[in-house]
């Protein structure tokens, strides 16, 4: 249950309505939220804030999370495949064994993330991380 006892389904539907910019709904506050294991496959979370949230097991496979925040977040074990995560901030987040197969992390934020034993490129982790070759 969300802060202000909306329900989850709630909170993702006056989002949606906020994406799509009718003039109605809210940007979805899930901070500090128990989300384990959730289903989030192809969901529309641009924007959402999702500081602090426990996520681990969650699937967001092809959902779009462009610019959202993730920071201080645990996501272990989450599923990032094919999602657009251009501009997420990850910063100080947990993301061991998470898999980023075909991922957009353009613009990705990164700072001080544990990476252990996620599925991702090492080109594209070199990337997001910034790192130089020699």
């Amino acid at each position: 249950m969300a802060r202000d006892e909306r329900s989850l389904v709630e909170i993702l539907d006056d989002h949606h309505a906020w994406v799509a910019d009718n003039g109605a709904g809210t940007r979805a506050n899930l901070v500090g939220l128990d989300l384990r294991d959730m289903d989030f496959r192809g969901s529309d979370l641009r924007n959402a804030d999702m500081r602090g949230s426990n996520l681990s097991g969650a699937d967001f496979a092809g959902a779009d999370l462009r610019g959202a925040n993730l920071s201080e977040t645990v996501l272990l074990n989450a599923d990032f495949r094919s999602a657009l995560l251009c501009y997420v901030d990850f910063s100080d987040s947990d993301l061991r064994g998470s898999d980023f197969r075909e991922a957009d992390l353009n613009g990705a934020e990164m700072w001080r993330v544990n990476v252990k034993g996620c599925v991702i490129a090492p080109d594209l982790l070199h990337h997001v991380l910034n790192c130089r070759m020699p």
